[in-house]
């Protein structure tokens, strides 16, 4: 009867065991993407001088230059703003007046309604988004090269797409 009682208890403990497990997964699942976990900031070219940072969920692979690069044609990412330092900085730059606007009113930047461009002249791949409130986006493109990004027209940075193809191919390559 003890040996009976223990074996209701030891399946009671590993049921609660594997509920909580499947239900820390099922919360972890939902706040990253399934494709592209890691969140990645874009570093900026120096002549970027609004106060804002990109960052795009992609994977922890970087490419000779040390681009990210995201693995597959649609890049998500979000609008994160930077420590601003005065209004001024804010009107000075493209699209400056309703970020300067924001700023004086909240006290702090805000990362909606920002036009995000992502761009590969040479092909003619070209996709535009503004981010949601929250300062996030997701655009689609057609190729799987050097894109790129540019944040209220002013360019920001680049990111390298590569599809699961180009992987196939490479890895195929190394094995020769």
């Amino acid at each position: 009867m003890k040996s009976i009682k223990a074996f209701l208890i030891l399946i009671l403990v590993a049921s609660f065991s594997i509920t909580y497990a499947q239900e820390k997964q099922r919360i972890i699942s939902k706040e990253m993407p399934e494709d592209n976990p890691v969140r990645s900031k874009i570093a900026a070219v120096s002549a970027f001088k609004l106060p804002y940072s990109v960052e795009i969920f992609s994977g922890r692979e970087r490419d000779q230059q040390n681009r990210t690069v995201v693995n597959g044609l649609t890049v998500k990412g979000a609008i994160v703003s930077s420590a601003v330092s005065s209004v001024g900085n804010l009107a000075g730059g493209a699209g400056g007046g309703a970020a300067a606007a924001s700023y004086a009113a909240t006290g702090r930047a805000s990362n909606g309604k920002i036009k995000i461009t992502i761009s590969q002249p040479e092909t003619g791949d070209e996709a535009s988004v503004l981010t949601d409130e929250n300062g996030n986006f997701s655009v689609t493109l057609a190729h799987d090269t050097l894109h790129t990004i540019y944040v209220n027209g002013v360019e920001y940075g680049q990111v390298k797409l590569k599809t699961k193809h180009d992987t196939a191919k490479n890895s195929v390559g190394n094995i020769r």
